[in-house]
């Protein structure tokens, strides 16, 4: 009888350790991680993009300011940021018109 109530134990046991394998391996538990991974990539990658555009606008070239402006907003337009990607297009527009790029009407 003792054996018996050991070994039920171990089995609930077990189940419970590997139930989150069985999650990650069999139930879109990597394909969860993998999106939430690329999107803190995206993120990290938009900001890097924002810091490459303040070392661009003191270097005082306002064309070269106007290419970093419109690839932090395309930057933040990839992560899904709505917010942050409008602040962009707008640094964008405003570099672009100081550089004399005309920028395509929406």
């Amino acid at each position: 009888m003792r054996t018996k109530d050991l070994s039920t134990l171990q089995t609930i046991f077990c189940v419970i350790a590997l139930a989150p394998g069985i999650w990650y391996f069999f139930c879109d538990g990597i394909e969860v991680l993998a999106r939430q991974n690329t999107r803190a990539i995206d993120r990290n990658v938009a900001f890097q993009t924002v810091a490459q555009y303040h070392i661009a606008k003191r270097s005082g070239l306002a064309r070269v300011a106007c290419a970093q402006a419109a690839a932090a907003s395309t930057s933040f337009l990839r992560a899904n940021d709505e917010k942050d990607y409008e602040q962009w297009k707008n640094t964008e527009r405003s570099d672009c018109k100081i550089a004399g790029i005309e920028m395509a009407s929406n």
